[in-house]
């Protein structure tokens, strides 16, 4: 009776060599999701400091609550910059590491513009 020998053992070197590709794809979506989550994160951020500097015109509460919307222990850059025909532009800058641990780093920025509002500040909280 005629035997075939070429097959046996075939699906599982196919699994032993499939099985890197699927780790690097899973590792390539983990990346892309953190790095569109801290996208989000920095444009809540920005939104929430275009907000705050036109309401109270105060370019330090405003990169203070930008810097409020974002965890702690996470480095943020703020800047708010006043625009010529009474506008506000509040940009955020995060560095988001696309995997724990590792050394490749992506640059995340965003921005809000607001309109100041016209009249006096609101009291700070608190008072």
């Amino acid at each position: 009776m005629w035997q075939r020998r070429g097959g046996r053992g075939s699906a599982t070197v196919e699994l032993a060599a499939a099985i890197p590709l699927l780790v690097a794809v899973t590792l390539a979506m983990v990346g892309v999701i953190v790095v569109a989550r801290d996208h989000v994160l920095a444009q809540g951020a920005a939104r929430e400091g275009a907000r705050e500097a036109a309401l109270s015109g105060d370019r330090t509460r405003a990169a203070a609550a930008a810097r409020a919307a974002v965890p702690p222990g996470r480095g943020v850059r703020v800047s708010v910059t006043p625009l010529p025909p009474g506008l506000v532009r509040v940009e955020v800058v995060l560095v988001a590491r696309v995997l724990p641990g590792a050394s490749a780093a992506v640059t995340v920025r965003a921005a809000a513009v607001a309109a100041v509002e016209p009249g006096p500040p609101p009291a700070p909280a608190g008072r």
